[in-house]
């Protein structure tokens, strides 16, 4: 397992937030964990290039032609974890294609139970006392990331399967129907891929508003490198 994938972990209850960090932050996950090595996949995952109205048609098809109902994964502190049932309501929150836009869980009534809703008591975070977790073992993971600087990140899709979640999950794998959500990932994953990608950097998909940008000259983030649009490396689909 990648270590860029320890941060799924959090979400999907397999370890604990320190109450004193203010947010949840891939360097907070790293300063947190050490990389685990898995002997089989237990995690379904895409990672892709999305800027602004990539992730609008995203969350379209999620609200439109899913049950997927949208929340964010931490809440703010001292408030209830909000949810999102529409792209307007998403984006009174979220700036859709800005880098490190928002981190969200998607919940299916059909996939499992309604998420559980876990309060972490915070310690050291100056006039603030609580904050929300959304947690479960069937839950997917949507981080959505954009441009800074002239370099496109990539927005994860993320989730356990059911071997990854009765290994790891601190929650139950019995809640979730997993070939529900095996087919509701594939719906998704097929969308992202065959409707809405114009192009690839390896293996992850670039979808068309991304892929104008790096046409304009941005580059792509595939750590440690920059692919531009002369790279060997990008490939056009159409």
């Amino acid at each position: 397992m990648e270590c860029g994938s320890l941060l799924r972990l959090f979400a999907f209850g397999c370890f604990a937030l320190p109450a004193h960090e203010p947010k949840l932050t891939r360097h907070a996950v790293f300063r947190s964990v050490t990389c685990v090595s898995a002997g089989q996949v237990e995690m379904a995952n895409l990672d892709f290039y999305a800027l602004g109205d990539d992730l609008r048609d995203l969350v379209l098809f999620l609200t439109s032609e899913t049950d997927v109902v949208i929340y964010e994964q931490s809440s703010r502190f001292d408030c209830e974890p909000r949810q999102f049932r529409s792209l307007s309501e998403l984006e009174t929150v979220f700036r859709l294609g800005a880098y490190r836009a928002g981190y969200l869980q998607l919940w299916s009534p059909t996939v499992m139970t309604p998420p559980i809703i876990r309060r972490i008591d915070l310690t050291g975070v100056s006039g603030h006392t609580f904050r929300y977790s959304v947690e479960g073992a069937g839950l997917i993971q949507l981080y959505l990331d954009g441009l800074k600087d002239g370099i496109i990140y990539h927005t994860h899709f993320g989730h356990w399967n059911e071997a990854g979640a009765r290994k790891r999950s601190m929650h139950s794998a019995d809640d979730c129907d997993w070939l529900a959500l095996r087919k509701l990932s594939g719906q998704i994953q097929r969308h992202i891929q065959r409707k809405f990608a114009v192009a690839r950097l390896h293996a992850r998909p670039i979808l068309r508003h991304a892929f104008e940008s790096v046409g304009e000259g941005d580059g792509l983030w595939f750590g440690p490198d920059v692919h531009r649009l002369d790279s060997k490396h990008v490939v056009a689909l159409h």
